[in-house]
């Protein structure tokens, strides 16, 4: 099985969203394969940072939309000194399971497994925080079987980026070059903000220059 950790832009800078690159997936796949095929069981892990001391609001329905994903595996996350392993969510709640807990091995060769031996597989209390609760540094995870079923996760990841309202919580590029392309292009184009630039005064002639120098602290 490859893994593919997805970070951010080329150079694994982390000043926006991460963006799963098709063509990276590609090639993980073929590295793990030793170019024997073009494809392999794919495991992927988004690491994301969703606010400072807590979670973003506006994150929280976007993480729970990525459980209904068919190839979610849960959320790596929990509390600061509490970390927890949350494998779905029902309302507002999210149900995790405490990868701190120790089981005594089972044995399961031959006829020597004992009646109750897989009673450390299941919980004995359904262990659950607020889903807004958990610590904004967390990682999500996902499992292509396949190519169909990477293709499915591809498209699933683009619609919920379209419903984000401009705050995605990763999104889908075929190549690292048109991802930058596609930030450039914003930037270049007539609706990128940056007219505000003259409302905040950062447009000064030359005479302004020397007179507004000391009105700036850097902090």
């Amino acid at each position: 099985m490859a893994i593919y950790v997805v970070s951010g832009d080329e150079d694994g800078e982390r000043g926006g969203a991460p963006v799963v690159c098709i063509e990276d997936a590609f090639k993980h796949c073929s590295e793990f394969s030793r170019g024997q095929a073009a494809w392999t069981p794919l495991l992927l892990l988004v690491p994301l940072v969703l606010g400072l001391d807590k979670v973003n609001p506006r994150y929280i329905p976007l993480l729970h939309s990525t459980f209904k994903f068919p190839q979610s595996l849960g959320i790596m996350g929990g509390k600061p000194g509490a970390s927890t392993y949350i494998i779905g969510v029902q309302s507002e709640k999210a149900f995790y399971l405490d990868p701190h807990d120790v089981q005594t091995v089972v044995n399961i060769s031959g006829d020597t497994q004992e009646p109750n031996s897989t009673s450390s597989y299941h919980c004995n209390v359904m262990r659950h925080i607020p889903l807004d609760s958990i610590d904004p540094s967390l990682a999500i995870g996902f499992y292509c079987r396949d190519k169909d079923d990477f293709d499915d996760f591809c498209s699933q990841a683009s619609k919920l980026a379209e419903e984000s309202n401009g705050a995605p919580l990763f999104t889908v590029a075929q190549s690292r070059s048109f991802s930058k392309q596609v930030s450039g292009n914003d930037v270049s184009g007539d609706n990128t903000g940056f007219e505000e630039d003259a409302f905040l005064g950062t447009d000064h002639d030359d005479n302004d220059a020397g007179t507004n120098e000391d009105d700036w602290q850097l902090l």
